[in-house]
């Protein structure tokens, strides 16, 4: 393992570590619950850096990426169910849940298989949560409710952004992946540890500039 992935598993363990210390100030049960997702992320892409350079002579980690995709695809529309307060919006994202759900099956017994990294499903579940954010998004814009916080005091808004910007660019980076590598331009994975990076650095200042909401008299 190199610096930068003994730096981006710190990056992870420290954003739900953050997410712990403030969780009794972070109000709703969704957000109290993503720090100890936060805590799964990190343990298996440990577990997939130890598998790789530790215990093996660079020996593919895909097995365990792919096992973790119904729980991050589970966990991700858990979070987006319980923030978003429109119902319809919220069917969309159940529905859309489980659909991605039934294609990793799917893409499992009769396309990808187990025997490389399931690309389709990983994309799947990417464009679902554009998708999701942009509904979060929209029901910000088009409330009729005055939110009692600014948006850059609610980790809600952060996290949500950081998802956002992590999947909408990490997405079309492996889309032109091909053409990185045919033009001998392996800067590719260095981008996607640079949205890492972004991604649980919002995490993190989501948690620590989080304002709860005040009641007045």
């Amino acid at each position: 393992m190199n610096f930068i992935t003994f730096f981006l598993l710190g990056l992870m363990l420290i954003s739900a570590l953050t997410g712990l210390y403030q969780r009794k100030n972070l109000g709703s049960w969704v957000l109290k619950f993503f720090p100890y997702f936060l805590l799964f992320q990190f343990f298996y892409q440990l577990a997939a850096s130890l598998y790789s350079f530790v215990l093996t002579d660079h020996a593919s980690n895909h097995f365990i990426f792919n096992w973790s995709l119904p729980i991050n695809i589970l966990c991700f529309g858990l979070l987006f169910y319980g923030i978003i307060k429109d119902t319809g919006k919220r069917k969309l994202i159940l529905f859309g849940s489980l659909l991605n759900i039934l294609f990793f099956f799917v893409n499992w017994g009769f396309i990808q298989g187990m025997s490389f990294l399931m690309t389709y499903s990983r994309t799947a579940m990417a464009v679902s949560l554009i998708l999701y954010g942009l509904l979060y998004f929209h029901e910000i814009i088009t409330s009729d409710d005055e939110y009692e916080i600014n948006p850059a005091r609610n980790a809600t808004f952060w996290i949500v952004t950081g998802i956002f910007f992590f999947y909408l660019s990490s997405t079309l980076t492996i889309i032109f992946w091909s053409y990185f590598v045919v033009n001998d331009e392996y800067f590719g994975s260095v981008m996607l540890r640079i949205f890492a990076f972004v991604l649980y650095a919002m995490y993190i200042a989501g948690f620590l500039l989080h304002k709860p909401k005040t009641t007045t008299d």
